[in-house]
């Protein structure tokens, strides 16, 4: 099987990287939120879903305690989420590793901008823990589970008290751009890079349409943006890499 294929496009509907060798490394090494279709359409893929924590199950499966199990709609749901974000934050902080608590309903990303490729294995070691290397770590191990683990911890502990997490709702930026803009904006790069290659944005069923979509880059820390085709180009050229 060609492990490209693992990364292609599930739905129009949400931001997705293209670049297998993005979505199989820079998931896994920088830590980022990439291009990942809605909810609604990744369980009826059969796919997992994203609570919006950084933790995911499949169509179905009960999340573990601690996650958040809603689309963080309600004001209060909010407000614990971004409890649980403090908390993150100020442990990552003790790491000497900078988090910003972020609101994924406002299209926020809790990772930096601007770092190295050693600094987001820093980062992405911090905030997952153990769990980076090996996914089944359990809920329940939440001392192995990084950062992520701790505020999953705080969440489940205050809500058995009774005083669930709550920290202020951040305002939207009416000048920040919707995750439906984001998608048309790298959709259209892809589109622009293809076109010059001399191909369509869409799969035509042959090896070279492949190798310009997504090129032949190296995984983990041989991963080049520059070697990854016309994905790993847009991925990077529209700033949701951070090799800037």
């Amino acid at each position: 099987m060609d492990v490209r294929r693992l990364a292609a496009p599930l739905a129009m509907g949400g931001l997705l990287a293209c670049a297998a060798a993005v979505a199989l490394t820079a998931a896994g090494a920088f830590g980022i939120r990439l291009f990942e279709p809605p909810p609604a359409v990744a369980a009826a893929a059969g796919e997992s879903v994203d609570s919006g924590d950084g933790a995911s199950s499949s169509a179905g499966e009960a999340l573990p305690p601690g996650t958040f199990d809603t689309e963080l709609v309600s004001d209060e749901d909010r407000s614990e989420y971004m409890g649980r974000e403090q908390v993150i934050a100020e442990c990552m902080a003790e790491r000497n590793v900078e988090y910003l608590p972020a609101a994924p309903w406002l299209n926020q990303h809790a990772q930096p901008r601007g770092l190295s490729f050693e600094q987001s294995i820093m980062w992405l070691d911090a905030f997952y823990g153990e769990a980076r290397e090996d996914w089944s770590v359990p809920a329940s191990e939440w001392t192995q589970r990084g950062c992520l683990g701790v505020g999953e911890h705080a969440v489940a502990v205050a809500r058995a008290a009774g005083t669930p997490l709550s920290a202020p709702i951040p305002e939207p930026d009416p000048n920040a751009p919707t995750e439906a803009e984001d998608w048309a904006a790298f959709q259209e790069v892809i589109r622009s890079c293809m076109t010059e290659k001399g191909f369509g944005e869409f799969d035509d069923g042959t090896q070279a349409w492949w190798d310009a979509m997504y090129g032949h880059a190296g995984a983990g820390a041989a991963y080049r943006w520059e070697d990854a085709g016309c994905s790993g180009y847009a991925t990077h050229v529209t700033g949701n890499d951070n090799m800037h």
